[in-house]
């Protein structure tokens, strides 16, 4: 099995300066490095210049591959052969919308040959939160993080680095702030753990969180966990459901119906950031069920079990 890290961080972070400094060392434990560099137009440039590097890089120009690139980017993936011994790294260009990218690299059964995603948010702490109305942007790229790399510290203060490493933990407290020979280590581990692990994990059905709450753990930071819904629930208590989900569901969406009118049935989804519940009217197959997905770091299924089992009317 190969290690999945997706790389993100805004604009001008300095995502492919870190790789220049990790894939050599990377080397140095043995590691192979395999790289996907996305870009709207200069991934070839990077691309050139990290594989200078002893590194297999394939550039991806175009739009974020949390959209328009996608299909391309899965493809790619879908295409690495069984390669025990090296580590797939996902540079996003700056303007990707990790949740929506994380719900893919999670649930997604064609990539089996690779483990869950780790995600790791370069951030420039000398601009964080300066970045006017991309700020918003900025935050979600740090709430969907495992680990938070802080470059060009050295332009700031004692007190303002101080500042900034606070905000990122009001943002994410989970996330682990790693320097590069650091996190280098734990991937190498993590590449050498995983070499001859066939299942992938972190991926819980209903059946298996109902049959054992304390089974249904994960052995990797993100997970997924797909649980059925009552036939229709209270349009009230289903809100106060969704409004109550904990910090570490990063992306939830499903299908539902209401009791107040059982005949529709909705797509829903949380939206990250808000409190309010989007619902879109859908047309699904005649076999579909309301169900619940929800993707995240450390999540408690069992209370996501228990909180369901509450809806029923």
């Amino acid at each position: 099995m190969i290690p999945l890290v997706l790389m993100a961080g805004f604009l001008g972070a300095g995502k492919t300066r870190f790789l220049t400094e990790a894939v050599p060392l990377l080397a140095a434990h043995g590691v192979r490095p395999r790289i996907i560099l996305n870009d709207f137009e200069n991934a070839t440039i990077d691309a050139a210049r990290l594989g200078a590097l002893d590194a297999l890089v394939t550039p991806l120009n175009g739009e974020c591959v949390c959209c328009g690139s996608l299909r391309e980017l899965l493809q790619t993936l879908y295409d690495v052969p069984p390669d025990p011994g090296s580590v797939m790294l996902i540079e996003a260009n700056g303007a990707t919308e990790t949740d929506e990218l994380l719900g893919h690299l999670t649930t997604d059964r064609k990539l089996s040959h690779f483990t869950l995603p780790l995600q790791l948010t370069v951030v420039d702490a000398a601009r964080w939160q300066k970045r006017w109305w991309h700020n918003g942007l900025e935050r979600a790229q740090v709430s969907t993080a495992t680990h938070v790399y802080l470059n060009w510290t050295h332009k700031l203060s004692g007190a303002r680095l101080a500042e900034v490493q606070q905000s990122l933990r009001e943002v994410n407290a989970r996330a682990a702030f790693v320097g590069t020979p650091l996190y280098v280590q734990q991937l190498a581990d993590l590449v050498h753990a995983v070499r001859d692990d066939a299942t992938r994990g972190g991926r819980v059905t209903g059946a298996e969180a109902r049959a054992s709450y304390e089974q249904a753990k994960h052995t990797h930071p993100f997970g997924s966990v797909s649980l059925p819904m009552p036939a229709a629930v209270s349009r009230a208590a289903f809100e106060q459901f969704v409004r109550a989900l904990p910090q570490s569901v990063v992306r939830a969406k499903g299908l539902v119906r209401f009791a107040d009118d059982p005949g529709p049935m909705y797509v829903w989804h949380r939206v990250p950031g808000r409190q309010t519940l989007r619902l879109d009217q859908s047309w699904p197959h005649a076999d579909a069920q309301p169900t619940a997905l929800f993707i995240g770091v450390d999540m408690p299924v069992a209370k996501l079990v228990l909180a369901i089992d509450a809806l029923r009317v």
